[in-house]
C-alpha cells in the first residue's frame, strides 16, 4: 500500500502517530485508510460480489490485478497491431484491464477499465466512474462494482481512476481543492478524455453515465457535479462535500482558505444519492462529512436537485445496509438516467434501503 501522508503536518499541523513501520504497514491510529474488504467467493459471471466495505481498518484487498482475474495491466504505448497513425490512437488501445500510459494534456494516466460481455456489438451502455478515497488505490476500489459489471438488470462500464498524488493546496490524492479554472483540472480533464474515448470506441448511453466516490473520491465526484454536471446522470457519493456551498467551505474555520471552487454552472438537475456517518464521519476533524452532507442536501435541493440521503451513525465508512455488493447502488443508477424531472422515488425510496434514508425534494410544487 502506498503511503501518502507525509504532507499532512504542513495541512492541518497535527502530529501523526506511528505513521509506518519498516514493512509499510500503516496503522489504524495513523491515517484515514480507505479501503475495501471482500473475499472472491463470487465470480464475475454472476453478476454479484462478495462482501465489500470502505473502511478505516488499515488493511486492503486488491482488485482489478492479473492475479486475481478481474484485469490485467494494458500500456497504450505498447499493444501491438494498432496504427498508430489513425486518429485518436489512445482511444483504440483501450481494453479490459489496468490501463496505463493514456495521455491528458501530455500527462500519462493510468486507470482500470472493466467491460461488459458483448461491449463491441451491444448498448447503448451506461458508465460509471468510481473515484477512490484519499490514501486508497484503483486496484482496490474497482472491487466496489466490479461483479455488477455484467449484472442482467444494468450492465455497464466501469471506469475507476488512478491519482496523482496531489497535495495541497491542490488536493488529497485528487486535484480538487484548489479549482482555478475547471477545463484545465488534472482530474476532471482525465474524465472528459476517458469519456471522449469511450464515446469513440463504443455504444454509450448519453443519459447514464454516473460517478460515484468514497471520501475524498467523493468530493472529486461532486466537483465533476458542479463543472460537468450536464454529462451526468446521476451522482452517489460516500462522505463527501461540494466546495461551492459556502456553507461547507464556512464550516472549514481556519482551513477554509485551502479550498476554491467555481460556481455550480450545471443545469441539469441530477439526483444524488448522499451517504454520511455521523459526527465520528470526519476528517483529521477538520472535514466534518455529517455537516457537509446535510448542507449540501439543502443546497442541492434548493437547486432543483433531488436528494436521497442517508444519515447513519457508524462513522467514516460505508454500513452494513449498503455493504451488499453494490446492489443498492445499481439499483439508484439504474432508476435515475439523465432527467431533470422529479426522481421516480418521489413516491416512496424503495423498500430495500434502510429506515434512515430520507427522500428530499428538489422539485418544489405549489397548490
Amino acid at each position: 500500500m502506498r503511503l501518502k501522508t507525509s504532507f499532512l503536518i504542513g495541512i492541518f499541523t497535527f502530529t501523526l502517530l506511528a505513521c509506518a513501520n519498516s514493512n509499510n504497514n500503516v496503522g489504524t491510529d495513523a491515517k484515514q485508510s480507505l479501503d475495501i474488504q471482500s473475499s472472491r467467493d463470487v465470480q464475475p459471471e454472476q453478476g454479484t460480489q462478495a462482501d465489500s466495505a470502505l473502511t478505516d481498518k488499515g488493511t486492503q484487498t486488491d482488485h482489478g490485478t492479473t492475479d486475481n482475474g478481474i484485469g490485467s495491466d494494458v500500456s497504450v504505448t505498447d499493444i501491438p497491431g494498432v496504427d498508430a497513425n489513425a486518429p485518436d490512437p489512445k482511444c483504440q488501445k483501450l481494453a479490459e484491464g489496468t490501463v496505463r500510459d493514456f495521455d491528458v494534456d501530455g500527462t500519462p494516466r493510468t486507470f482500470i477499465l472493466n467491460l461488459p460481455k458483448g461491449v463491441d456489438t451491444g448498448g447503448p451502455w451506461p458508465v460509471i466512474f468510481n473515484w477512490h478515497g484519499y490514501q486508497d488505490t484503483a486496484s482496490n476500489m474497482s472491487g466496489l462494482l466490479y461483479y455488477r459489471v455484467n449484472g442482467k438488470a444494468y450492465p455497464f462500464i466501469q471506469v475507476t481512476p488512478e491519482d496523482l498524488d496531489a497535495v495541497p493546496k491542490e488536493g488529497l490524492n485528487w486535484y480538487m481543492l484548489t479549482v482555478t479554472d475547471p477545463d484545465k483540472d488534472k482530474d476532471v480533464r482525465l474524465f472528459d478524455e476517458v469519456l471522449k474515448c469511450l464515446e469513440t470506441r463504443w455504444n454509450i448511453d448519453q443519459d447514464r453515465i454516473h460517478s460515484v466516490g468514497f471520501s475524498a473520491g467523493s468530493i472529486m465526484t461532486d466537483l465533476l457535479g458542479v463543472v460537468r454536471g450536464d454529462k451526468l446522470a446521476s451522482i452517489a457519493t460516500y462522505s463527501g462535500a461540494y466546495f461551492s456551498d459556502e456553507a461547507n467551505v464556512t464550516a472549514l474555520g481556519s482551513m477554509s482558505s485551502w479550498v476554491s471552487w467555481p460556481p455550480m454552472t450545471t443545469k441539469n438537475t441530477y439526483t444524488q444519492l448522499m451517504v454520511n456517518g455521523g459526527p465520528q464521519d470526519n476528517y483529521m476533524n477538520v472535514i466534518k462529512f455529517n455537516v457537509s452532507g446535510a448542507n449540501d442536501t439543502k443546497w442541492l435541493s434548493d437547486m432543483g436537485h433531488d436528494v436521497i440521503h442517508c444519515q447513519h451513525t457508524l462513522g467514516h465508512t460505508i454500513p452494513p445496509e449498503f455493504n451488499d455488493g453494490g446492489f443498492k447502488l445499481i439499483e439508484f443508477f439504474a432508476a435515475h438516467p439523465r432527467n431533470n424531472g422529479p426522481s421516480p422515488w418521489a413516491k416512496g425510496i424503495p423498500k430495500d434501503y434502510p429506515a434512515y434514508c430520507t427522500f428530499v425534494s428538489g422539485h418544489k410544487t405549489t397548490n
